[in-house]
């Protein structure tokens, strides 16, 4: 491969590393809790079962964010057969059942994206719209038990027969969320070569396919920004620098900021405006190594699957693949074998275009 072509690799095979790493310490908000039970994080983890202090028993199971359990979207209609961990007083993990090394429905999303890809010979947002739907009504898609509240209001408003492109929605708290930025990572590949404002048009097209916002559009165009920068053979620690001046300032400074957390790595919620900077501190800090940066996202605990997906895609990129990954992240995937031969298909096309 070419060196951008390792790059382009290891940024889709990042982002799937990052989300399966972080993926048993998920919203995980005390740290003697994270500790207590599953250590440090090194590796690729199962989860536990149960996991106390769960919200997923006070989580909406007819629509979106928290509410009552009587709802059958979650069960019915997608997660089929895993209501019965969204119940009341259950303390369930958010991702019972998934095996070490594997990913959450999130990341699934983005393989349904390359496959949906490559099987029409080009990226399609209406041909990946039918195949999400096709993907979360069907039953033993995934392993998943969590699905985050733009997926189930979009099912909620499906099942009113409203025409797919007019599904997504917003309950104006949990949408705006770092989540989004998972799906845009293949996105933003296969337009990287292409202008910046083509590039950015489809990376939020797609994101509104499955949740209806414009309050993330800053957050979209920095990130995809950032990303083609990396992916361009840019250093990613002078990159992150010029997103962070771009987005709050001349006077930020990545480096003045990672000095004064004196060490510590920031515990942040889903919400953009405090977990994308937190994203930054860990691309800034953790630039030399793809491990260390995955690793440490994992054990700062609390939304660290999305983070971790955008920060392993940032990581992969800076070092590329397969050199860029220790052993355990090359060889641990669950389902290895098939991811990186649908990153190839996906590479390939996107090349062809």
């Amino acid at each position: 491969m070419s060196a951008q072509q390792q790059r382009v690799k290891g940024a889709l095979y990042g982002l799937f590393v990052g989300d399966a790493t972080s993926m048993p310490v998920h919203w995980m908000y005390n740290l003697s809790q994270l500790q207590r039970d599953y250590g440090t994080i090194r590796g690729f983890v199962k989860p536990k079962d149960k996991f106390q202090g769960s919200i997923l028993n006070l989580s909406n199971t007819g629509g979106g964010g928290r509410g009552s359990d009587r709802g059958s979207i979650v069960g019915d209609v997608i997660l089929h057969g895993k209501k019965q961990y969204w119940l009341r007083g259950g303390n369930n993990h958010y991702h019972r059942g998934l095996q070490a090394g594997e990913n959450t429905l999130e990341a699934q999303l983005v393989r349904v994206l390359l496959r949906s890809s490559v099987d029409n010979k080009t990226y399609s947002p209406q041909v990946f719209l039918d195949n999400y739907i096709n993907f979360m009504t069907t039953p033993g898609s995934h392993n998943d038990t969590y699905a985050s509240t733009c997926h189930r209001m979009f099912f909620a408003n499906h099942v009113q027969n409203i025409a797919p492109n007019k599904c997504a929605d917003n309950d104006g708290h949990n949408v705006d969320a770092i989540d989004a930025l998972t799906l845009t990572i293949p996105v933003i590949i296969h337009y990287r070569n292409e202008s910046k404002e083509l590039r950015n048009q489809m990376v939020k097209q797609t994101v509104n396919l499955t949740r209806k916002t414009n309050a993330l559009d800053r957050y979209l165009e920095a990130y995809s920004d950032l990303l083609v920068s990396v992916l361009n053979g840019g250093d990613l620690r002078e990159s992150v620098e010029t997103t962070a001046q771009q987005l709050y300032g001349p006077s930020a400074s990545m480096r003045d900021i990672v000095s004064r957390s004196r060490g510590s790595d920031p515990m942040v919620a889903c919400y953009m405006n405090s977990s994308f900077p937190a994203l930054l501190h860990f691309a800034y800090k953790y630039a030399d190594s793809v491990e260390a940066a995955v690793l440490a996202c994992a054990n700062a605990g609390g939304e660290n699957v999305a983070r971790g997906s955008a920060l392993g895609a940032l990581l992969g990129a800076a070092h590329g693949y397969p050199n860029g990954f220790p052993d355990w992240a090359r060889e641990g995937l669950y389902d290895k074998s098939s991811i990186l031969q649908e990153i190839d298909n996906f590479i390939a096309l996107s090349e062809a275009q």
